[in-house]
């Protein structure tokens, strides 16, 4: 059985089986929810893929554990910022605004540090946008099992890949490249989301092409979107930025609402009856 995934949904399912006193497991991942009992599979389905993502996935993990690098990153941790903003800046509109993005970050960013061969990068750079950026973060691919026996949660277990940290790795450097922008720009530095620097639409050219020779020597390509009517609001210390680019609406918030986060946070309140009832037992 197949079911829109939305936290209300798995809610009612969960709740309903502990009504019923059965005992099941839910495997909790990025991208789907399954809840499983003895008799019964309800999968709760989020993005569906191509199977190109799946086979440009497969060669980048190939890729990465046949590399020494790979193999190194493997076994150390990174810092996953990848936003920042003015801190100095106060609520404001403006017109028009300078915005460079990388094009491809992620998979660019393992190619520059030869974690993926030639053939992997060019046949990602055959993928949509919105199939690249999955590709890439299977590398990361998590799951977490719930485990209900008789209604009460009885055991949890995360399961997260081997090259999970080599695409935390891919995060931290195109973070860091983003940093270096931004202490370039200074005073004319907005934001900075992921892989997309905003700034000031008059900065001074010199500064411009300093910002994209940085871009150019780490090996980065780069293009230029249009961005008009952009506005920052600030409410309880939260940044809103809003803006049209390249036609299209956009608006940035520094929290995250992502559907999966809520059904993990919906989780991790149910786990929370387990834990304190295993500190007590």
């Amino acid at each position: 059985m197949k079911l829109h995934r939305s936290k209300k949904n798995v809610d009612e399912i969960i709740n309903l089986l502990n009504k019923w006193g059965k005992s099941f497991q839910i495997h909790h991942g990025t991208y789907s929810t399954i809840i499983e009992t003895d008799t019964t599979k309800i999968k709760f389905a989020g993005a569906k893929f191509s199977n190109r993502v799946f086979i440009a996935s497969k060669m980048i993990n190939k890729d990465v554990i046949n590399s020494e690098f790979g193999r190194q990153l493997m076994q150390m941790s990174f810092n996953r910022m990848n936003y920042e903003n003015n801190q100095q800046l106060n609520p404001f509109r403006v017109k028009r605004v300078l915005n460079i993005d990388i094009s491809g970050a992620y998979a660019s960013c393992l190619r520059v540090n030869n974690l993926i061969t030639d053939k992997t990068f060019n046949y990602l750079q055959r993928l949509k946008k919105d199939e690249r950026l999955p590709a890439c973060g299977m590398l990361a691919r998590t799951f977490t099992v719930f485990t209900y026996e008789c209604g009460e949660i009885t055991d949890i277990t995360v399961n997260r890949a081997a090259t999970a940290p080599v695409f935390f790795y891919l995060i931290a450097e195109i973070n860091n490249v983003m940093q270096a922008l931004q202490f370039e720009l200074g005073k004319y530095f907005y934001f900075y989301w992921v892989d997309g620097i905003f700034f000031n639409y008059d900065t001074p050219p010199a500064l411009i092409r300093t910002v994209e020779q940085i871009l150019q020597d780490r090996g980065y390509k780069f293009k230029y979107e249009i961005v008009e009517n952009f506005s920052l609001s600030k409410n309880n210390h939260v940044f809103t930025i809003k803006m049209i680019k390249n036609g299209d609406p956009k608006i940035y918030k520094f929290t995250d609402s992502h559907i999966g986060r809520q059904i993990t946070n919906l989780l991790n309140e149910k786990a929370k009856e387990y834990k304190l009832h295993t500190a007590t037992a």
